[in-house]
């Protein structure tokens, strides 16, 4: 009888317990898919030198990461050609990048937001003390006719070896390169250590990329960008994914993210890399930029 009663006692428990496991609500668990940020070392839009990440792409980056909570995270630093590189040949996952300027090229393989970033275009960077001394060599605008300035044997300027600054600047440049106008240095960082020396009278800059190297190897000295006549627009550089199904995805969902902040208030961490000077002529061309862009 006691035999009896403990099988049957085992047989309930063991009912019960296939019962309270059919019954009971099945833990959910929904993963996020992984959204990676490709870094490339480029100051001051990503400085990543220091522990944490910064940098004005940085914050901006960091800025839309708030906003697309559908998505896990995490960041990857790779040189410029290796992220390309992943990109054109990438079939898992998600890759992005924040600093891409669209080539027809790059949209074989990246599928392209509309514009995030705008910068100043590449300048002529004086001592601003010496500001009146190139008025000379301005336009009715105010900008630089540099090749009068290239060609003025009174005024030397300095120009990291082998650097591209784009077109009509190259140009211009090409002719004066190998002249005692021009003085060729390896290493941007020098440039304004010279300036501030009075070894040259002018460099040429992003204007952000001077104010950067100014407050890290010249704090004290008061420099000034002037806009180079025929190179004032700004340029525009954009966040860019892998162009697979999942990037596409992505992108459309920053594009409303654009979409329902036409003021851009993320170029605000740009603008915060120029000195005072600068940072008027960005925010009169960005409003410009703005206003052709509703209209």
């Amino acid at each position: 009888m006691k035999t009896a009663v403990k099988k049957w006692l085992r047989c309930t428990a063991f009912v019960g317990a296939f019962l309270m496991c059919a019954f009971a609500k099945p833990t959910v668990t929904s993963a996020k898919e992984m959204l990676t940020w490709a870094v490339p070392p480029f100051a001051p839009a990503f400085i990543t030198d220091q522990s944490n990440l910064t940098g004005y792409a940085a914050d901006t980056q960091n800025w839309f990461v708030q906003r697309l909570t559908d998505y896990d995270h995490t960041v990857l630093h790779i040189p410029l050609s290796r992220l390309l590189a992943e990109m054109r040949n990438t079939a898992d996952g998600i890759r992005c990048s924040t600093t891409l300027i669209p080539t027809p090229d790059r949209r074989e393989f990246i599928v392209f937001a509309k514009t995030v970033l705008l910068h100043l275009p590449i300048s002529i960077v004086i001592r601003q003390e010496d500001f009146d001394r190139y008025k000379p060599f301005m336009n009715d605008q105010g900008h630089i006719l540099l090749w009068q300035l290239l060609s003025n044997v009174d005024f030397q300027g300095a120009v990291r070896l082998e650097r591209a600054y784009g077109g009509l600047v190259d140009s211009h440049l090409a002719r004066y390169r190998t002249s005692d106008q021009v003085m060729e240095v390896v290493d941007d960082t020098k440039l304004l250590k010279m300036l501030a020396l009075k070894r040259i009278d002018w460099s040429l800059y992003f204007p952000s990329e001077a104010e950067y190297y100014r407050r890290q190897s010249t704090p004290d000295q008061a420099i000034m960008a002037l806009p180079i006549a025929g190179n004032t627009n700004l340029l525009e550089a954009t966040i860019g994914c892998a162009n697979t199904s999942a990037g596409r995805t992505v992108i459309k969902r920053i594009n409303a993210i654009i979409d329902a902040n036409p003021t851009m208030p993320w170029t605000d961490f740009y603008a915060a890399w120029l000195n005072t000077k600068d940072r008027e002529w960005f925010e009169q061309a960005r409003q410009q930029f703005i206003s052709a862009s509703i209209f």
